[in-house]
C-alpha cells in the first residue's frame, strides 16, 4: 500500500494557485486597467472591431477587487456572476479535497460543455447592434 502523501504535499498545488490568483488580483486592484498600454488589449477587438466574451474581464476585476460591484458588472457581467464564482467554488473545492486527502474533483460533463456554449452564446449577443450599448465594457 502506498505512503499517504503529507497534508504540506497535498496543498502545495492548491496553495500556489491560490496564491498566485491572489497576488494577480491585488495587482489588478492596484494598477489602472483603464490606462492605454498598461495592459494587453484584446486582440479579438483589435482585428475585428467586436467585443469577445472576456473583454471587459480584466476591467471587472479591477472594480471587484475595489468594491465596485455595479462598475464591475457594466464591464463584464458574465465574469462576475458566473467565472469568478464558479472559479472560486472549484478552487475552494480543490483545497478541501486536498486537505481531505481526496483526489481532485473532476468538472462535471455540463460544466465542461455548458460554460463554453453559454460564453459563445453571450459573445453573440453582446454584439448584436442593438444590445452592444447595454453590454459593451
Amino acid at each position: 500500500m502506498p505512503a499517504k502523501s503529507s497534508a504540506a504535499r497535498r496543498m502545495m498545488a492548491p496553495g500556489i494557485t491560490l496564491a498566485v490568483l491572489a497576488s494577480a488580483t491585488a495587482y489588478t486592484a492596484l494598477a489602472d486597467p483603464y490606462q492605454r498600454g498598461f495592459f494587453p488589449s484584446c486582440i479579438f477587438l483589435a482585428s475585428s472591431g467586436h467585443w469577445c466574451p472576456g473583454c471587459g474581464g480584466l476591467r471587472a476585476v479591477h472594480e471587484l477587487a475595489r468594491g465596485d460591484a455595479a462598475a464591475a458588472l457594466g464591464m463584464n457581467p458574465v465574469v462576475v456572476l458566473l467565472i469568478i464564482p464558479l472559479g472560486i467554488a472549484l478552487l475552494v473545492a480543490w483545497i478541501r479535497a486536498a486537505w481531505r486527502g481526496r483526489p481532485a474533483p473532476s468538472v462535471p460533463i455540463w460544466l465542461a460543455v455548458g460554460l463554453p456554449a453559454l460564453l459563445f452564446i453571450f459573445w453573440i449577443v453582446r454584439n448584436i447592434p442593438v444590445l452592444e450599448p447595454y453590454l459593451a465594457p
